[in-house]
């Protein structure tokens, strides 16, 4: 749906990096994803430190807090990822040893405050999943119980204009060059609202 963003043949974005884009929820998601599949990275393995703040780690295994302004906004009093250092798609393709790390990644986000809620893994294909970074990771989710909360998990196509139109809107922002914190600058301004819909085809 989103060949029109891939027009570059030096991007060589695949059809499930297009739908990756099409699940970004804000420009600094987009960006960033963009960013990591124009250059042949992964989001995960080449983690911005400065921006994630990871709350443990060990050999096997990673977990750390969402930054603000990544991902849907949802109701929730913690959110967390726990993500595998190894490049792998499926939990089936992890290492016997990583057995007991994962758990003992649990046991970490239980200390840090996590008490219960979802514990759900994104793997494989994420035009299966809804995902965003093709590689294996848990979301902890723990609502806030402000408002209901939901996980989608395959997207019927007909439903997916709303994503196609914002991920459109934040390619074209993209293709203008302008950074999140310009995106942000222009927000405060009412250049654009936070989806990039407003004032677009004035730039």
């Amino acid at each position: 749906m989103l060949d029109a963003i891939a027009e570059d043949p030096q991007r060589h974005l695949t059809d499930e990096e297009l739908f990756c884009l099409e699940g970004c929820s804000s420009y600094p998601q987009y960006h960033l994803m963009r960013q990591s599949f124009e250059k042949g990275h992964c989001a995960f393995c080449h983690l911005d430190r400065k921006r994630n703040k990871v709350l443990w780690e060990d050999r096997h295994f990673m977990l750390w807090q969402i930054p603000e302004g990544i991902g849907k906004k949802r109701p929730l009093r913690f959110h967390i990822l726990i993500v595998p250092k190894r490049h792998v798609r499926l939990m089936a393709d992890l290492p016997k040893a990583a057995g007991a790390s994962l758990i003992e990644a649990n046991r970490q986000a239980k200390k840090l405050g996590y008490s219960g809620g979802l514990n759900h893994a994104r793997e494989g294909d994420m035009r299966n999943n809804a995902g965003t970074v093709p590689h294996l990771h848990w979301n902890l989710f723990e609502p806030d119980g402000s408002a209901e909360v939901w996980v989608p998990v395959f997207k019927d196509p007909k439903e997916r204009v709303e994503n196609v139109a914002r991920a459109l809107c934040f390619a074209l922002i993209y293709e203008k060059g302008i950074s999140p914190e310009r995106f942000e600058e222009m927000f405060a301004t009412g250049e654009y609202t936070k989806e990039g819909q407003a004032g677009l085809y004035d730039l």
